[in-house]
């Protein structure tokens, strides 16, 4: 059940990313820098959450698996990607609003590609890697 909530998860912050990369020029930004601002609001939230559980709890937890694949890819997950939230937040900060989307598009578009594609890399391997390591 747990793990159905962390998947859950995953598809809104998917769902938010789009929005969010939805605009591909500097121009198209600062004419979308609303909806991306909402969009971006919305998934800070999801994603402090989100994280959370998993740093905080589903990580250690499996560090503790007696199944060494899980511990051994948990511990992996958790080194390569640990820091994201803290990556994340200086994102979210720097953007968080339409007027700071709009006074720096180009630093949007660059910042979001980095980040995001960060964030996209980490769902992807947990979606693909961890998580049916846990179901099974």
């Amino acid at each position: 059940m747990y793990l159905e909530i962390l998947k859950d998860h995953h598809a809104g912050i998917y769902e938010l990313i789009d929005t969010i990369t939805c605009a591909k020029t500097p121009s198209e930004v600062s004419q979308q820098a609303d909806t991306i601002a909402r969009a971006l609001s919305r998934l800070a939230g999801l994603i402090s959450i989100h994280l959370a559980a998993e740093d905080k709890f589903l990580y250690p937890n499996l560090k503790k698996s007696g199944l060494e694949k899980v511990r051994d890819t948990a511990s992996r997950f958790d080194l390569e990607m640990g820091h994201l939230a803290d990556t994340f937040k200086g994102y979210k900060e720097a953007f968080m609003t339409p007027t700071k989307i709009k006074n720096n598009p180009a630093d949007f578009l660059q910042e979001t590609k980095q980040v995001i594609g960060a964030l996209l890399e980490r769902l992807r391997r947990e979606d693909n890697e961890l998580y049916p390591l846990v179901e099974e």
